[in-house]
This record gives C-alpha cells, sequence and structure tokens, in this order.
C-alpha cells in the first residue's frame, strides 16, 4: 500500500456544495473568538488576519517576530503587505527562550509576534509568560496550529488564531482565521474555481489507488503508471499557484459541505492511535529518533523524527511506498540567520504520516520499512589525504560512500589522522580519526578492530598504496574487505577488488584471483561523482572571442607540473588567446605561488577550490590533466586532453588513452620534466588549430564510461 502524500478524494464524497448553513468545527470554535472566517488556505487565512489587524490598529509597528525554523510561504503575506520579518531562534526541541523573544521584541519595536506549535505539541510553553506580559504592552500575537489542530492548550492568549485545514482534511482548500478583533470579511473573494482545478487531482490519485487494489498483486500496467506522475504533477503547479496567488478567497462550498461530514473526534482518535503506536515501534533505533517525546505531542500533523541521512532515508521509505515530506525548505527570507539549531532542523527533520486514512495495519508497514533501513549494513571505508596522497583518493570514496548512503546503507570513514577532516565534513561524510601513521598501516590495526566492532561495520572498504597482504589477512579476521588495487603489484586476500582501468586486461586477475574474490573490473565500475553521471552532449559551437583550457594535475602535483606548464604556455605566441582555467586542490604544495603566478596573466583563472567541475569543464575547450581518474571524468565531458603521467598507478593509462587518438600523452614528468612540459605545449597547439580533430576525439571519448561506476561498485560491496 502507498502511504501518504496528497489526501485522495472518492467523487462519490463530493457534493455540490449545497450546503445552506454556516459551518462550524468543534476544534476551530474551541478558542472561544468572537469571529471566524474560512479561507482557501492557511496562507490566505494569515494574510486575511493582517489586513484586519492594519484596520484595527493602523499606527501599529510593521514588525513582526518569526520563528527561523518556519515555511517559507508563511512569510509571503507578510511580505506582499510590507512588514519587515525578524527571525527569533528556535532549539532542537523546538522550543525558544523567553528571554530572547522579549530582547528582540523591545530591540525591534515589533509590533507582532507570530508563533507556531509544532507537531501537536505546545512547544510554545516557555514563551506564554513572555507573551502575555508584551500583549500587555501593545504587542499584538498571531498563533499558527497548522500543525496543531488538535491541540488543546494553546492559543487562549493569541489575538489570532489561524491554520490550514486541507492539511488535515480530504478537501481541495481550506484555511481559517479566528479573532476577537472584526475581520475583514468585504476582502474576501471566490473561492469555487480554484477548489474545482485542485479537486481534480485528489479524485485521481483516488482512481489510481482504486486501480492499483484491483490488479493482482497491486500491480499496474505501464499504461495507468503515467496517471500518478501527471496528478501529482497537476497538483505541484497548483501549490506554486497557490503561494503566487495575491489576494484573500473565501472556502469553497466542495469543501465547506465535506467538512460539515466530517467526525472531527473520530479523525482526533485515529491521528492519537497512529502516532502512539509508531512512536513505539521506533523507540531505541539509532540512524533516526522522535524529536518530541511521546506523552509531548497530541494527535499532531505528523511524526518528526531527526535522521543521520534524512535524504537517504526518504529515499528509502519512498522505493518501499511510504511518502514522508520534508518540512521545510529553507527560504530565501530565513537563510541567512539560520543557526546551528535551526540548520540541524532544515536538514535532518523527516515528517513521517499518521493520518486519519491509515491505522495499525499501516503503522505496523512503515515501521517495518524503517526497521529494514536500520538494519541496512555499515560499510567502512579507510582513506587518507595529504600531501602526499593525491586528494583523489578520499573524493572517490566519497562518491562511493554516496551511492551507498543513496542505497539506505550507512557509511563511516576511518583516516589515519585529521589532515581530511574538512574535506570529509563539507562532503556530510561520519568520520573518525585512528591518530595512527598514514605510511604504516599494520600498525593501526588494533585500534581499528576496535573501530570497526563498535561502530557495527560489515564491509571495509580500503584505497590506499601502504596496505599489504599482511594488512588484509589480518583485517579479514574481524571484518569483510574491500580494495581498490589499480597496479597489481601484490596479491591481496579481499573479498572484492575494483580496478576501473582499462588496462586492467594486462593482469590475469581471473587466474590469480578465481572465485575467491568478487573482481570490478573495467570502465563500468569507473567512480565519477553524480554531476558526471549523464554524458553530456556539448551544445552547438558558440561564438566565442577565447578558446578555453582546463588545466589540472591532482591534489599533490609533487613535480610542479601546473606553475611549470603556465610559465612555458603564457609566453606562446600561438596561444596568447588561449584563456587558462587552473584547478588547485586544497593539498597542492604550489597553490599559493600558482596564485601569485596567475595574477601576473590576464588569461589565467585559478579555481582554488573547484565547486563545479563538471560545469567548468563543459565550458572548456580542452584540458590539460595528469593521468588518473579525471581523465574518466573529461571522457564523460567529452574534452578533448592532453595528459601525463606524474606516477607509478598512471604508467598504464598511456596504452589506452593513446589507442584511437582518444587523448594526447605528453610523457612523465618525473623523468623528462621539461620535455613533457614542450609535450603538452605542442599537444595544445594541436587542439586548438585543428577542429576535426577535436571533434573525433570527443566522440571517442564519449564512448568510454557512462558514469554509473560508483553505483554500481556501491551496489556490489553492499552485497558483500
Amino acid at each position: 500500500m502507498e502511504i501518504g502524500s496528497i489526501f485522495e478524494i472518492d467523487p462519490a464524497a463530493v457534493g455540490k456544495g449545497g450546503i445552506t448553513e454556516a459551518l462550524h468545527l468543534a476544534h476551530v470554535g474551541k478558542y472561544g473568538k468572537k469571529q471566524c472566517c474560512f479561507t482557501a488556505s492557511g496562507r490566505e487565512a494569515i494574510e486575511l488576519a493582517l489586513i484586519s489587524l492594519e484596520r484595527e490598529k493602523p499606527d501599529i509597528s510593521k514588525c513582526c517576530l518569526m520563528p527561523a525554523y518556519m515555511c517559507d510561504c508563511v512569510f509571503l503575506p507578510f511580505l506582499h503587505l510590507g512588514w519587515k520579518l525578524v527571525f527569533y531562534p528556535v532549539d532542537r526541541d523546538l522550543e525558544t527562550a523567553g528571554e530572547e523573544l522579549f530582547r528582540l521584541a523591545f530591540s525591534h519595536d515589533a509590533g507582532l509576534i507570530f508563533v507556531h506549535p509544532y507537531y501537536g505539541a505546545d512547544t510554545c510553553t516557555g514563551l506564554r509568560r513572555q507573551l502575555a506580559a508584551l500583549r500587555k504592552k501593545g504587542v499584538l500575537v498571531m498563533e499558527d496550529v497548522t500543525q496543531s489542530y488538535y491541540l488543546d492548550h494553546a492559543c487562549g492568549d493569541a489575538d489570532f488564531v489561524v491554520g490550514s485545514l486541507r492539511k488535515w482534511y480530504a478537501v481541495p482548500d481550506g484555511g481559517f482565521a479566528v479573532s476577537d478583533l472584526p475581520l475583514a470579511e468585504d476582502v474576501l473573494e471566490p473561492g469555487e474555481e480554484y477548489a474545482r482545478q485542485r479537486l481534480a487531482p485528489l479524485v485521481q490519485k483516488w482512481e489510481y489507488l482504486q486501480e492499483k487494489e484491483r490488479r493482482t498483486g497491486g500491480a499496474l500496467t505501464a499504461g495507468w503508471l503515467p496517471k500518478k506522475s501527471e496528478y501529482l504533477k497537476q497538483n505541484r503547479a497548483l501549490e506554486h499557484t497557490l503561494d503566487c496567488y495575491r489576494g484573500v478567497r473565501r472556502m469553497s462550498h466542495i469543501s465547506a459541505e465535506i467538512l460539515s461530514k466530517v467526525n472531527e473526534e473520530e479523525a482526533c482518535r485515529q491521528r492519537a492511535e497512529n502516532y502512539d503506536t509508531l512512536y513505539d515501534r521506533i523507540c531505541g533505533m539509532k540512524r533516526f529518533w522522535p524529536v518530541l517525546f511521546r506523552e509531548e505531542a497530541q494527535a499532531p500533523l505528523y511524526l518528526p523524527v531527526y535522521a543521520k541521512e534524512r535524504d537517504s532515508l526518504q529515499r528509502f521509505l519512498a522505493k518501499h511506498g511510504v511518502y514522508a515530506p520534508v518540512l521545510w525548505p529553507v527560504g530565501e527570507e530565513n537563510r541567512e540567520v539560520l543557526g546551528g539549531n535551526e540548520a540541524y532542523i532544515f536538514e535532518h527533520m523527516l515528517a513521517l504520516p499518521i493520518d486519519q486514512r491509515y491505522g495499525d495495519a499501516e503503522m505496523e508497514q512503515i515501521a517495518e520499512v524503517l526497521a529494514l533501513y536500520e538494519k541496512q549494513p555499515v560499510i567502512g571505508i579507510r582513506a587518507d589525504a595529504n600531501e602526499t596522497v593525491a586528494a583523489g583518493h578520499m573524493m572517490r570514496c566519497i562518491t562511493i560512500a554516496q551511492q551507498i548512503i543513496k542505497m539506505g546503507g550507512q557509511v563511516l570513514f576511518i583516516t589515519a589522522d585529521g589532515q581530511a577532516d574538512d574535506m570529509l565534513s563539507r562532503a556530510e561524510m561520519e568520520h573518525v580519526c585512528l591518530h595512527t601513521r598514514w605510511d604504516h598501516m599494520e600498525e593501526e590495526l588494533p585500534v581499528l578492530r576496535e573501530v570497526v566492532q563498535l561502530a557495527g561495520i560489515r564491509t571495509l572498504l580500503v584505497d590506499s598504496y601502504q596496505v599489504t597482504p599482511a594488512y588484509f589477512e589480518e583485517l579479514r579476521e574481524f571484518v569483510k574487505a574491500a580494495c581498490i588495487d589499480d597496479c597489481f603489484e601484490q596479491v591481496f586476500p579481499v573479498d572484492a577488488l575494483i580496478n576501473y582501468n582499462a588496462y586492467h586486461t594486462r593482469f590475469p586477475y581471473e587466474e590469480i584471483y578465481g572465485d575467491k574474490t568478487k573482481l570490478l573490473l573495467g570502465t563500468d565500475y569507473v567512480p565519477l561523482r553524480e554531476e558526471f553521471g549523464v554524458t553530456k552532449i556539448k551544445d552547438a559551437p558558440k561564438e566565442k572571442k577565447f578558446f578555453s583550457v582546463l588545466l589540472a594535475s591532482g591534489g599533490g602535483d609533487a613535480h610542479n607540473a601546473i606553475l611549470g606548464i603556465l610559465q612555458r604556455v603564457v609566453q606562446m605566441q600561438e596561444l596568447k588567446t588561449v584563456v587558462f582555467h587552473v584547478v588547485v586542490g586544497a593539498y597542492h604544495p604550489q597553490g599559493d605561488a600558482i596564485e601569485a603566478f596567475a595574477g601576473t596573466c590576464e588569461n589565467v583563472k585559478v579555481h582554488r577550490p573547484c565547486h563545479d567541475m563538471a560545469g567548468l569543464m563543459a565550458d572548456c575547450d580542452a584540458a590539460v590533466s595528469a593521468a588518473g581518474t579525471m581523465l574518466f571524468e573529461l571522457c564523460a565531458m567529452q574534452v578533448p586532453t592532453v595528459f601525463f603521467q606524474s606516477a607509478d598507478n598512471q604508467r598504464y593509462d598511456r596504452e589506452f588513452f593513446e589507442e584511437e587518438e582518444r587523448m594526447l600523452f605528453a610523457g612523465d614528468i618525473r623523468r623528462d620534466r621539461e620535455g613533457c612540459i614542450g609535450a603538452v605545449c605542442e599537444g595544445l597547439k594541436r587542439l586548438v588549430f585543428d577542429t576535426a580533430l577535436r571533434e573525433r576525439m570527443a566522440g571517442r571519448l564519449a564512448r568510454v564510461t557512462d558514469g554509473l561506476g560508483a553505483e554500481r561498485i556501491a551496489g556490489e560491496i553492499m552485497k558483500l
């Protein structure tokens, strides 16, 4: 069964909108306000409240204090009406310190405070005393109960209470605003047309689910599946239309008639029961955990959880038919004011569906999927990056890790020292440091064993030239082992071995390893980042003033190739109009010197670091690169390239990339630096002036890799 996403509506339950008496909902009436108005949405209820407030309090200071954790659509009515927003902090328990609210109210001369009890709990309890004091000083309060509609003990002192009803019930539109102040009902516009439009995808979803239920095993024919994407696309378009609408519409008669028949107490009871059932099942899980204590929430909109890898969890749930939304995306207005707590909420919170459409069976289904996710394997990755070990080793491991996480697995990076901490943190990878010597790996085995066992690691992927067969012999006593080996200088006792280079055919892998080791060999396993995942055909040539060349040599560049090449090419008359885009890695030993030299040359641009390598490659007409994984990235982007060797493990790249003139080889810079640099310059001249050569090379490069190697490696490692 599919669980979650937009409400479906049985067309048989939709009347003609012929309700004649005023709609009354007990959970709207409980606030005890004199005025009540039903609108098309919660956002429009806020706009109605603001219009009414300005009429009744024309001298009010149009500054509103707003929680930093909030849906960006809430900001829109304030911005439409010219209000200034000042954001107050929210901690990871979804609470705010009352003293801070008090300080902000006075320092900004706030006329209004917007509060939002989250997920069925009165997370504003700590603010109530300060709110009461501020109201005595003339500051008004607006409370949004969109996540806590059934909460009993809240809102008593709010001047306006607003909320969305379409988030709680199967209606095409619906929101409300209540207040003791007069509401500006004269501004309300008809909402029937929008409601009819939005009813269509909700009915289509009902029809889709009915058809799916009728078919054997819930399977759908190919002709029926597009209907799902069709109604979802239509619904997204209507949501966008709602956000862009400037005005306030009255709730439709269609929704009013549906709501008049709703059993609110039964819906409240079912939500509360679902919440308790699911909460009990997920307590104690380690990859995600409830945001609130069970007793705090009262039949909330969703059951919110924090997840270590929120996006991974969301994808895993969707793969198993459970659609859990992210609440909310960060808005442009609050992006710059987010502190660590709010950023954590936005990045790690996921909302699990518990609404009244479902019962014990559906909660059991969600719990089973979550338990399956919890049991997904922990994969360890042992790699380093420093002044000696090029960053490319760590980057390819990060790329593989990202695919493992997408498949629902967990990843823990293990390093000898802290030199790669920043790189791993930027990639949002969990990591631990052994505090050992990176070039004496056998010494680390005792502490590595402790880390592996403590973290529950099932398989360890090792990417290092420092490993030995003895290292793997001992390692396999306590964990499955995989390694990346592109040299074939030793035979490693491992469960899986990866050599994604085309030259793997030079070595007798199958004869030596036989069936004892899973072999992942050849360019089908090149671990390119997602930005290179689909071969990108360049657009038709555009009129360009300058010919652009990408220049890179990996993170180490021990032989100072980049600076040497730059110093030579800028002196060549034939290349005077060429613009060089130089990529300098975080550990490049000559990074400062390269930037200083580039400062003296108008046609040299330094990217330190480069945040969009695929985009930069797409903008370049040619490239110069050291051999290594970057050559495969250039293949995916079809960039004609001159390459050179700078390490032992690159010595076989020449054979493959020179074949069919896929790329131009300039030699080994370690053996003849000046000769290699000269060959690079000659190769560049060929590429600059020979358009036909570049076109032939681009076509051959496109056939080298499809960019899905990291996904294939991740899948095989997960199976070990």
